[in-house]
């Protein structure tokens, strides 16, 4: 909560950290631009995130879970097969990469030679 002899307005604090939550920029880069203690603006987000019962940094970025919901076999499972969807994919994009590069190679060896 701002105290009464705060050098930044209510209004300041909330369109900065509304800022950095729309942008996804990070409280650190945004306190540099403004020449805002770095502790000051995070403490802003922090406060923000809790007083919209929203969750905090770490558990958006999924660093830590919250604490009251335990996952049963079926979410383990939910999430080992996400983690392997996501490397199936970045395997095809590979594939489709090798692809399109060897259409490319045919198509340089198929022209005809003067």
């Amino acid at each position: 909560m701002p105290s009464n002899n705060s050098k930044y307005s209510e209004e300041m604090r909330v369109k900065t950290v509304k800022f950095i939550l729309d942008t996804g920029k990070s409280a650190t880069s945004v306190a540099e631009e403004l020449g805002i203690d770095t502790n000051t603006v995070c403490r802003w987000v922090r406060d923000y995130r809790r007083k919209n019962n929203m969750p905090s940094y770490a558990e958006e970025k999924g660093v830590i879970k919250r604490p009251y919901k335990r996952k049963d076999e079926k979410d383990l499972k939910i999430e080992e097969l996400k983690i392997e969807i996501k490397k199936k994919d970045k395997q095809l994009e590979a594939e489709k990469e090798k692809v399109e590069i060897l259409k490319k190679s045919l198509r340089i060896f198929m022209e005809p030679r003067e």
